[in-house]
């Protein structure tokens, strides 16, 4: 069995670094990227096992992340989950095909929450 990777898609450093030290306690291999050019050359060049993204990002949007990852063959189908501070689900739902389930909204989880999360979003990608 392989560490999973997980793709952090964050311009805060001090929230990457967070969630970097998190996943690392929890057994994953964390890369993280800044910005969301660099976050989807990362994600087609790794194809990690799930792609935390942040929406507001200093040079193209998650949203755009999100679509440039969805259109390739292996992106198709990637585990993404959405973390923001500034868009509603409303809003997120205009602009991505993403299950409610998959957006937090900051600060209204705790990093045992995520973890939580993440592992079960790992745990149901690999039984389908």
């Amino acid at each position: 069995m392989t560490t999973p990777t997980i793709l952090v898609i964050e311009d805060s450093i001090y929230l990457a670094e967070s969630l970097i030290d998190m996943l690392e306690i929890k057994g994953y291999n964390p890369v993280h990227r800044a910005t969301g050019t660099a976050g989807v050359t990362a994600a087609l060049e790794l194809e990690p096992d799930l792609i935390l993204l942040d929406i507001r990002l200093p040079d193209i949007t998650g949203y755009e992340v999100y679509r440039q990852v969805r259109a390739t063959t292996w992106g198709a189908t990637a585990n993404i989950m959405v973390l923001t501070a500034s868009e509603s689900i409303d809003n997120i739902a205009k602009h991505i095909d993403l299950p409610r389930v998959d957006v937090l909204f900051k600060p209204d989880w705790s990093m045992k929450q995520l973890a939580e999360k993440i592992a079960t979003k790992l745990a149901s990608s690999t039984t389908q």
